[in-house]
């Protein structure tokens, strides 16, 4: 009895730390929510969201440097019915996109060149939308995956993050 007693004794310490273990990982104490992945059909849901990382002022800027650096951080999600970015969002949009030579577009439209927004792509890919949100009307969509929005003459950089 004394043998099976020490045998036992160990096995049952080990089975309630793995169960108090297994209890407390999944416990959300100060809040610390992480997301967890969501399977669609058996697989992993992917989303890309967008960060705003940089800005550069343009030639007339309406904003400054105070007004800009206020967006740098601010998520931005779009999906293929939604556009939602800085507590705002678009619903139920058309986009159109459009292929176009970087620097007749942001001549045309901005009076500026590919060189001043540090943009080396010759090409770029033009997103156009029935979206009312400042800077989603129409967008850039740049080779590396970066967009580029316009606000009040100041340009925005946003960086893809993809969630998982």
């Amino acid at each position: 009895m004394l043998m099976f007693g020490r045998l036992l004794l160990p096995w049952l310490l080990g089975l309630i730390f793995i169960v108090s273990c297994s209890t407390t990982s999944n416990s959300t104490a100060g809040g610390n929510i992480q997301p967890q992945p969501q399977a669609m059909g058996g697989s992993v849901s992917m989303r890309v969201l967008w960060t705003v990382s940089e800005y550069r002022l343009g030639k007339n800027a309406v904003w400054g440097n105070e007004e800009a650096s206020k967006l740098l951080f601010k998520p931005l999600d779009i999906d293929a019915n939604s556009i939602t970015f800085d507590g705002k969002t678009c619903r139920n949009i058309i986009f159109k996109k459009e292929t176009v030579k970087a620097k007749e577009y942001l001549d045309n439209l901005f009076h500026t060149t590919p060189q001043t927004l540090g943009i080396e792509d010759e090409i770029v890919e033009v997103i156009k939308t029935d979206c009312n949100l400042p800077g989603f009307g129409e967008y850039l969509r740049l080779r590396d995956r970066r967009l580029v929005i316009q606000i009040n003459g100041v340009f925005f950089y946003l960086e893809p993050a993809v969630n998982y």
